[in-house]
């Protein structure tokens, strides 16, 4: 977040804001992942999404460039306009912390948002920096065997990096599917996340996966987690070899 507002120091010169014919992602580095970069648009209240940050793409489970924030449901849109019209009109930074919806997995988003001025120091864009806040997720991402965050329902909510490169083509989502829709995986799982919580037991399973017209088999390590104070299963996947 430091790093970030310093390079936007540089390119403002110090200013709030940044004027639009300094802008360029380019100087982010791979910070540029965890960017979006919004334009105003003809209702003062919609704003589109130039650029979404291929990390908060992955964490959402949609990519939403080339959409508007009126696509998000209900108050979240409204939170967003808001927060997006403020800075506007103030041509101040603002940074807000706020939680998202129990599907994303994520405790907190942490936003910085920066404004973007014309020539006649009207705010055309916004330049922001979405950082997830999530210990078990970013721990999730450094194994280097697939683990599958799953809800009460058996829905896929956040998969790591190796589940993605396994079973998702490296995709980003959508979340919510089934573990057969997403994985190809026949796991059947006894105990709900909260008694698996309850009594600390991890229960080790053996499933079917299926792959094109191939049959492989996983060891599944199941245990829970907590997220918003709701349990969760954690599916560790160990491949069986032939």
């Amino acid at each position: 977040m430091q790093q970030f507002s310093d390079t936007c120091d540089r390119l403002s010169s110090g200013a709030a804001t940044i004027p639009l014919k300094a802008l360029d992602l380019g100087v982010f580095g791979a910070t540029k992942d965890w960017l979006m970069l919004l334009s105003t648009t003809d209702d003062p209240r919609v704003f589109h999404y130039d650029h979404y940050g291929l990390g908060i793409a992955r964490i959402y489970g949609k990519d939403m460039t080339g959409m508007t924030t009126d696509a998000f449901p209900g108050h979240i849109s409204a939170f967003f306009s808001a927060t997006y019209v403020a800075v506007g009109q103030r041509r101040e930074r603002l940074l807000t912390v706020h939680q998202p919806p129990r599907s994303v997995f994520v405790s907190t988003w942490q936003r910085l948002i920066v404004p973007v001025v014309d020539e006649t120091e009207t705010t055309v864009q916004f330049l922001v920096l979405n950082v997830p806040e999530n210990e078990l997720r970013a721990g999730l991402e450094i194994l280097p065997v697939p683990v599958l965050i799953v809800d009460k329902d058996h829905r896929v909510c956040y998969a790591n990096k190796q589940a993605r490169q396994e079973f998702d083509g490296g995709g980003v989502g959508p979340w919510g599917r089934s573990l057969f829709e997403y994985a190809a995986l026949d796991l059947t799982i006894r105990e709900s996340p909260g008694e698996i919580m309850d009594t600390g037991m991890v229960q080790t399973s053996l499933c079917r996966h299926i792959k094109h017209t191939q049959i492989g088999a996983y060891e599944a390590t199941i245990s829970a987690a907590l997220h918003h104070n709701v349990a969760f299963y954690v599916v560790m996947l160990q491949q069986r070899s032939h």
